[in-house]
């Protein structure tokens, strides 16, 4: 079945390694060849002999109907010797009418966070928004009206250092901006990431894939708040959506993917919406129902922020500090927002409380403790299967009668302590902040935040993240 409507196919070869007349390659350029067989998607995409194969008959559509679905593989992160900025795909496929194939790139800058996706479609170049020596590949494999998707047997890079004026992250503080949200739901259904949707889940979608974690992953997160209820969250982005999937409004003009002439901050399908911009239409030709902006996944809905109907939010989008999150085990200070089987918060004492009274916290709380002259620690336990080297951060809310040197006391699975790390939790708030990295045996480890520190103040345990 599937080699009679293939027959009919035109091979396509994208990139400069496999037609004449197009890009030479860079001088000096690091090149590299991804590994079809490593990497991670969704179901639809299937190794076959012919190739990465997407055939995504079986997805649940979004409520906005998509006629064409795109499928994402990821590759696993490599180190190159030199730092990059800019790269260009050389991808040899198997493209019918209606298909496509697009590859993402990201690197990891200082500080552990990656840098925003940058997408590239044929033989072009692409700049990324910052170098780096850590890079990660994503596929996307667009299937036609039928379900019908393309065929991949080789994906190599070449990527090198331009230079110059890197893209201006904000230093001071995440953009934040009021859009309109909408609940996903589709339980049951398949996010752009992979992940399966479950009942009151917790993730956001936006209209762009240049901010999309991995699955499971934290990389990108926003913090939603919400007046009619003063409840806010602070959530990853796990799918595209509502209605573009190429309008990162977050971004100023001059880097924006599309909608160049929309202020910053304003999405597409609210410009639609309100002011017939691009004839009242999104970038499928669809008359959008509502202004959205950000989808939210149930349980961040109803139960983390207390919304009943859509609504207008505040959102900030975390990883446009310049801080950002990165890929890693995340124990917050509620443990039923933890895998227990991999990580826990255990307290000591009586005198932690919960509290949201100060905005910022990761999750849906954080818990608080007037500094005295004892311990009780609040204790992060994190489970490693193998032994290996870690960088610890800490995630706090930041406040004028916050300890200027709270001690987080890192110790190893065999009751080693490897360090005291004192922090200003007056500072640096709402961010993940380093700790440090240092090497861990297998077994449960931990980091604790005591509570001794000068009386009249107070320490704040809120998450850390183990990468």
């Amino acid at each position: 079945m599937r080699a009679s409507w293939r027959s009919t196919l035109m091979a396509v070869m994208l990139g400069a390694v496999f037609a004449e007349g197009v890009a030479a390659a860079e001088p000096g350029a690091q090149r590299w060849t991804e590994n079809l067989s490593a990497g991670t998607g969704t179901s639809e995409l299937v190794g076959t002999r012919d190739g990465l194969l997407y055939e995504p008959n079986a997805v649940m559509r979004r409520p906005e109907g998509l006629s064409r679905l795109t499928g994402l593989f990821e590759f696993p992160a490599r180190t190159l010797e030199q730092p990059v900025d800019t790269f260009r795909p050389r991808v040899q496929a198997t493209v019918g009418l209606g298909q496509g194939v697009e590859v993402d790139v990201r690197v990891r800058v200082p500080g552990g966070a990656w840098s925003e996706w940058r997408t590239a479609t044929g033989d072009e170049a692409v700049r990324l928004p910052r170098s780096g020596t850590e890079v990660q590949v994503r596929l996307a494999l667009i299937a036609d009206e039928r379900g019908r998707g393309p065929v991949v047997q080789e994906v190599d890079l070449e990527g090198w250092r331009e230079g110059g004026t890197e893209e201006g992250l904000q230093t001071l503080a995440p953009l934040t901006y009021r859009v309109y949200a909408t609940r996903e739901g589709l339980v049951g259904g398949t996010t752009a990431n992979g992940h399966v949707i479950k009942t009151n889940d917790r993730f956001a979608a936006l209209p762009s894939r240049r901010g999309l974690a991995s699955n499971g992953g934290s990389e990108y997160q926003v913090r939603v708040c919400y007046s009619k209820t003063a409840k806010c969250t602070t959530t990853s982005v796990w799918d595209v959506g509502p209605w573009n999937t190429k309008d990162d409004y977050w971004n100023p003009s001059s880097v924006r993917e599309m909608w160049k002439t929309l202020p910053q901050g304003k999405p597409e399908a609210q410009a639609a919406y309100q002011d017939n911009f691009n004839g009242g239409l999104d970038q499928f030709g669809r008359r959008p129902a509502n202004p959205a902006g950000i989808d939210l996944a149930d349980g961040t809905f109803w139960l983390d922020l207390g919304m009943s109907n859509n609504d207008w939010v505040d959102v900030t989008y975390l990883w446009t500090s310049g801080g950002g999150s990165s890929t890693g085990l995340v124990i917050d200070s509620n443990n039923a927002n933890n895998d227990q089987s991999k990580g826990y918060i255990q307290l000591t004492g009586t005198s932690w409380a919960s509290s949201t009274n100060v905005a910022g916290y990761y999750g849906t709380s954080y818990l608080v403790s007037p500094g005295a002259a004892v311990s009780e620690p609040a204790t992060f336990w994190f489970y490693l299967s193998t032994a290996g080297t870690k960088t610890v951060d800490a995630w706090w809310t930041a406040a004028s009668d916050r300890s200027t040197a709270a001690p987080f006391i890192v110790t190893n699975a065999s009751g080693t302590q490897l360090a005291n790390v004192k922090v200003n939790q007056t500072v640096n708030g709402a961010r993940w902040n380093t700790l440090g990295t240092w090497s861990f045996p297998a077994g449960w480890n931990k980091v604790q935040l005591s509570r001794w520190v000068t009386a009249g103040t107070y320490v704040v345990a809120d998450a850390i993240q183990v990468r």
